[in-house]
């Protein structure tokens, strides 16, 4: 049972509980918003780690003016390029029991930690709280990124994180605040090139993890042009499907019994990309499905018709057309088969 109040402990003004890492490179009057939204936080009980990731002059002069006016903040220096890098050192010297995230774009709300850390408190169970957010951006044409925030903001219990964990990353990560156990007993942020908070997310479900998203939203999400999600290459479609389908893989193949015909949706060009990494990572493709046969393509092609019983198959939607993923859903649980069980949504 999930647990929103509970008895709040009186605790002494200046111990510390909560960790925030806010790494910073180029930033500029963000980061002074950004840092002050943490000051009017109703929470007193925090520290926050300003993480210079070879930052720029006025991102420096920014953090040192905060670090003289607040006690509670402290400066590190990080010079391995790489956010991986900045949240690892601040990782190593966080001493609270909980950890939380901060961006150098974002407004947190002033209950947001008070809020997660009662949560956390009164729900042992749980070991991430995130929370939904307000999306703004200034950007023409963002409303592909406004739906797919709108579906982030959807995802509320444990169950539906990890059941669309493969979807995409049902988890905006500035709003994160976690166990800092969850760290030491999985490891810190990949440092390789991939996206590390949607890597960090997926080896946690893997390791039976439970995330819950408070239903509200306690951070304001600052859309640009500059913004990492947009220009870095560790954010690029094809290293989420590389992180995504090394955990797809290894849950297959934990999870589905042998005896299934694993069953790709998708036989374009990009969905038999996506099976091929599969295969590399050890899953036996059986065939393709889709709403019309592509000749030459493939070995094994199954008409949908012909796909009526969940028995003999598994399968894999790599469709990623808006609204594919929910016809596929609906057109196969209504013939029997069971979501997780006899297929999953992997786009």
């Amino acid at each position: 049972m999930i647990t929103f109040a509970g008895k709040q402990k009186c605790m002494p003004e200046t111990q510390n509980l909560v960790t925030i890492l806010l790494p910073f490179y180029k930033e500029g009057t963000e980061l002074d918003r950004a840092i002050e939204s943490i000051t009017q936080q109703t929470f007193p009980h925090w520290q926050l780690l300003l993480i210079s990731n070879n930052g720029n002059s006025t991102g420096l002069n920014i953090a040192q003016k905060w670090v003289e006016k607040d006690p509670r903040i402290k400066m590190l220096h990080e010079p391995r390029q790489g956010i991986a890098h900045a949240l690892n050192t601040g990782l190593q010297h966080c001493k609270s029991p909980y950890i939380a995230r901060m961006d150098a774009d974002d407004i947190s709300h002033p209950e947001r930690l008070v809020k997660q850390f009662h949560f956390l408190e009164n729900n042992p169970s749980i070991d991430v709280v995130c929370s939904q957010t307000t999306f703004q951006t200034a950007i023409p044409g963002s409303e592909g990124f406004e739906i797919f925030v709108n579906w982030q903001n959807s995802i509320i219990t444990p169950e539906e994180h990890f059941q669309y964990r493969f979807i995409e990353s049902p988890i905006a990560h500035p709003t994160i605040m976690f166990r800092k156990e969850l760290a030491e007993k999985f490891g810190p942020y990949s440092t390789l090139p991939v996206p590390e908070d949607y890597e960090l997310w997926l080896r946690w479900m893997d390791q039976n993890v439970c995330f819950y998203k408070i239903p509200e939203p306690l951070l304001t999400w600052n859309d640009h042009s500059e913004r990492l999600t947009r220009t870095h290459e560790n954010y690029s479609r094809e290293a989420f499907f590389q992180v995504k389908c090394e955990y797809l893989a290894k849950w297959i193949k934990r999870n589905v019994p042998s005896g299934k015909k694993i069953v790709v949706c998708g036989s374009s060009r990009i969905g038999r990309k996506r099976a091929a990494m599969l295969q590399e990572l050890g899953v036996e493709i059986f065939g393709f499905t889709d709403v019309k046969k592509r000749p030459n393509r493939q070995v094994n092609f199954i008409r949908i018709p012909e796909i009526t019983q969940p028995q003999p198959w598994f399968l894999i939607n790599f469709i990623a057309r808006r609204g594919v993923g929910q016809a596929i859903r609906e057109h196969f649980s209504a013939l029997g088969f069971v979501e997780g069980k006899d297929f999953i949504l992997a786009a």
